[in-house]
């Protein structure tokens, strides 16, 4: 394999990830002086004081004080005490050797890179793959062997070339140098997220501690102030350190892309790339159709199957061509969807974007190696039964409430079929209507002058529906730049349209582009008119012209009060947000009683809903037991002494049943028009 070099890029990034960890230890040390300084410096005080004129008060002052200064010193050093241990629970490992070809390709990949054999290899569920090692604090000194991590997914969504390139992709990590710097950074995050956030333990014992003497409770202050300063620091040490990190973690990526693609060809990595959202879209349907029956005692013993069923399932619905029985996902599929002309590099990402990934591995354009298409699985010496072993793992730890049975893969098959047709609109309509809802119009007006000549294919050619999508990457890239104009966002440049831009020049960009999103809406309007006169057309002679109105009015109206009712779901929550926080028991009395005079207007709100026949249809027989149930009584959340969780998380279902009624509601109002139109036709 040819040599990858360094870019200039890379080097600068890591340059900046060592110089800001560097900047961090002196940073810490100089506070570290500092907290000895002030403990020494308190215990000498508290001597001298209590020396000079020995008394009770000057005794439990001095230790007063002394308590101070060793709390402080203590909250600086706590993090050597906490204990942190990663969850690698959903891991298994596996012996090579009882995987003779996966052994191969990764030793042969070992070889040709230049880098060491993992340490561990272990295989997830996952449709991911990566490098990991334990980065303890011992690591930032010594060589540790790393990890690798192979999800099935991943294996089960990609052909053996492909998931060949993935894993040189990952062995790129295992030579890179600059992965120790991901082990100082994490260490670093340790300790400062000890000393932001886990301050509970070491909050009870100054608690505790000062309650034993008015004259504690009083210095402690002392305590607590310098502590939130050193806070107040760290909290700008993590931003430099965490920024430089992920610059550097970005463009550790891209030297990884390189060396994958010098592997096996830019080829692979693109299309394995492309495929990886539809894989994982797929995986997390399939989980979600298990959760779903788990109150039926659903399961199975292998879930890889429907994985790839749901994969191409959902590839043939978006006209995706199948090859080597995987979809074969090409660039233009997103950019239809994705219309967005705003690019604002996020500095927090470890990872670049797939689309600027994809344009590195075109701009490399390394020739096609070898190829193998035979579905990654092959690796594997007996795939289903290392699929069936991940399997069990995933819902080992699931509680049935019968014993569970496992259904035949084409029940499976009919069910997510059955979902996709009930969520549906006609295909006929191009699309037109997957990220757009019927325009609210004046329906009396529109029918003074119902004449037209549009055609039902030029109402739904791909000119119109490129504007819906044009319109709606339009409208998020304003909200974006509304933001930035708001100075919400800390950048200071910006791309839109392929031009760069100041921050300071967003509001004007903002006024400009507001025109042209006004511009886009009357443009489609005005094809929402003719597409209701073209209907109204067809309807009148088979007297179907109220019926179709009657579909526009009900849609009208659930359009209308949607956002009047979705506010009082999120006022629901938000007007309970105190319980999260420590509060005394007399706010939490006042602000429980205010909170209940609230819910009493959403248990109207919700029986209005539920009594009307518009959301009726939305309303399963589970939702309307629950609902039921809730508006017969009145539970109570605080006992003037500790909050009822059983309570909690029951109005918190009904809230999330209410708003997938309002949500399922808007849905099947919206489809009864479209599905009418189309009987017209």
């Amino acid at each position: 394999m040819p040599t990858v070099k360094i870019s200039p890029k890379f080097k600068s990034q890591a340059y900046k990830a060592i110089f800001s960890i560097v900047l961090f230890i002196i940073v810490y040390m100089l506070l570290l002086v500092l907290a000895v300084g002030i403990f020494v410096g308190c215990g000498y005080g508290a001597i001298t004081m209590i020396g000079f004129k020995p008394s009770f008060i000057t005794l439990m002052l001095g230790i007063g004080i002394i308590g101070v200064g060793f709390f402080i010193l203590f909250f600086m050093v706590k993090f050597l005490f906490a204990k942190n241990k990663t969850d690698y629970s959903y891991l298994t490992e596996i012996n090579l050797k009882d995987e003779p070809e996966l052994y191969n390709m990764i030793q042969e990949l070992v070889d040709e890179i230049g880098t060491d054999f993992p340490k561990k290899i272990y295989i997830s569920p996952q449709v991911n793959a990566s490098v990991f090692y334990d980065s303890g604090f011992w690591s930032m000194f010594f060589p540790v062997k790393k990890n690798l991590h192979i999800g099935m997914g991943l294996v089960n969504a990609t052909t053996v070339t492909e998931l060949k390139g993935i894993l040189a992709h990952e062995f790129g990590h295992f030579s890179q140098k600059s992965m120790k710097v991901g082990s100082y950074v994490y260490n670093v995050n340790k300790i400062i997220y000890n000393l932001l956030y886990e301050n509970d333990d070491y909050g009870n014992v100054v608690s505790s501690w000062a309650n034993k003497s008015g004259y504690f409770a009083f210095l402690i202050h002392i305590a607590f102030a310098f502590n939130r300063m050193i806070q107040y620091v760290l909290q700008f040490m993590y931003k430099i350190v965490n920024v430089n990190y992920m610059g550097l973690s970005r463009e550790m990526e891209f030297h990884a892309d390189e060396i994958a693609a010098n592997t096996v060809g830019s080829e692979p990595m693109i299309n394995s790339m492309l495929r990886m959202d539809l894989a994982s879209n797929s995986f997390d349907n399939v989980l979600d159709y298990y959760n779903r029956n788990i109150e039926k005692s659903v399961t199975t013993s292998n879930i890889f199957p429907q994985h790839t069923l749901a994969m191409n399932f959902m590839a043939n619905s978006n006209k995706i061509a199948i090859e080597h029985n995987l979809p074969k996902v090409e660039s233009d599929f997103y950019e239809r969807f994705n219309k967005s002309k705003l690019v604002v590099k996020n500095q927090w990402e470890s990872h670049p974007a797939t689309d600027e990934r994809v344009m590195a591995f075109k701009k490399l354009n390394v020739s096609l190696k070898h190829t193998d298409n035979r579905p990654a699985n092959v690796l594997f010496h007996n795939a289903g039964q290392t699929q069936e072993k991940v399997t069990k793992k995933m819902f080992e730890a699931i509680v049935y409430p019968e014993p569970p049975t496992e259904e035949d893969i084409s029940h499976f098959e009919t069910s997510i079929k059955k979902d996709y047709e009930d969520n549906k609109y006609p295909e006929l309509y191009n699309g037109y209507y997957d990220n757009h809802s019927v325009t609210l119009l004046d329906l009396d007006t529109i029918l003074q002058n119902p004449a037209t000549d549009a055609t039902f294919d030029e109402l739904y050619n791909n000119t119109m529906v490129e504007l819906v999508y044009s319109k709606n990457g339009l409208t998020n890239d304003l909200e974006t730049l509304q933001q930035i104009a708001r100075k919400e966002f800390k950048i200071k440049t910006f791309d839109y349209d392929g031009k760069k831009y100041k921050a300071a020049d967003a509001q004007l960009l903002v006024d400009n582009l507001e025109r042209e999103l006004t511009a886009m809406k009357e443009k489609i309007k005005a094809n929402d008119i003719e597409i209701f006169k073209f209907f109204y057309a067809k309807a009148l002679p088979k007297a179907a012209d109220f019926k179709l109105l009657q579909c526009y009015k009900d849609f009208f109206k659930v359009e209308g009060l949607h956002e009047k009712k979705v506010q009082f779901y999120i006022d629901m929550f938000e007007k309970f947000s105190f319980s999260y926080e420590q509060n005394q028991i007399e706010d939490i009395n006042n602000r429980m009683s205010n909170y209940y005079v609230f819910e009493s207007k959403f248990k109207a709100e919700l029986k209005e809903t539920i009594a009307d026949e518009l959301y009726q249809k939305a309303i399963t027989p589970e939702f309307k037991t629950q609902f039921e149930a809730y508006l017969d009584k009145d539970l109570s959340y605080f006992d003037g002494a500790q909050y009822d969780n059983e309570a909690i998380i029951t109005k918190n279902n009904i809230l999330f049943a209410y708003f997938s009624v309002l949500q399922r509601s808007y849905f099947l109002n919206h489809k009864a028009i479209l599905d009418f139109q189309i009987s017209l036709l």
